[in-house]
Formats: C-alpha cells, structure tokens, sequence
C-alpha cells in the first residue's frame, strides 16, 4: 500500500505540471483590436427606434426581406406605412439594423442604397413626390 506521503507527492506533481502551462511566457496575448464593442444606444434613442419601429412593424413584414435581396418588392399597405413613419425613421433604422441583428450585418454596405429605393419606390407608390431622394 502507497504510504500517504507518496500520495501527496504525486498529487503535488501533477497540480504544479496543471498549473505551470498557465504562467507560460508563450501564451498568445488578445489584440485589442481584435474585439469590436458596440456601444448601446443611449436610452432616448432607443425609445425613439422603438416608436419608429411600432409605426411601421404590423404593416411591413417583408422590408427586411427586400432589404436583403430575398423579396423584390414591398406592397402598398408597407409603403403607406413607410412614409407615415418617416423618411428620419426610416434611415435611423437602416442606421442601426447592422448592429443589432446578425442577418443584416453582410449586406451594411448596401443597405443605405436599398433603403432609398424602397423609400422614393414607395414616396411614388404612395403618391408624395416631394419627399423623394434625388
């Protein structure tokens, strides 16, 4: 039978060859700029994204769509919709939708030029030309 000190040295052996590896000089140390931090919206902001987004969310399922390529069009009901909420909500949206859902993220270079085809596509719909986008 192993005597208890036998014991202790092995258990004493294997922790330090555990801990050892962690003070190791050759760890790769983070590059800060490998992470990117959003910052969040600051309260005020958010509660207006929000009152944009209840204006135009049960008229305008299929926007998203469009934005990214998957739908050609948006009907009538989502453009009277659209332009009741705002040209100003609109493009805060397009703004912040990268940021904050994942499917978005590979089209934000292209978004800002989508959403000003949908806005003046449904500015035309609609009937206001005023407010369309040169």
């Amino acid at each position: 039978m192993a005597s208890v000190n036998m014991i202790v040295a092995y258990v004493g052996i294997v922790g330090a060859l555990l801990v050892v590896p962690c003070f190791s000089s050759d760890a790769p140390t983070p590059n800060p700029d490998d992470f990117h931090i959003v910052p969040a919206p600051a309260p005020v902001v958010f509660n207006y994204l929000e009152g944009c987004i209840e204006k135009l969310d049960p008229h305008c399922p299929e926007l998203g769509e469009v934005l990214i390529g998957k739908r050609k069009d948006v009907d009538s009901d989502c453009c009277s919709a659209l332009v009741r909420m705002g040209k100003r909500c609109h493009f805060s949206l397009l703004r912040v939708l990268p940021e904050v859902e994942e499917v978005y993220k590979p089209f934000s270079s292209v978004l800002h030029q989508r959403g000003v085809e949908i806005w003046n596509h449904c500015v035309r719909r609609v009937g206001n030309p005023s407010l369309i986008f040169p």
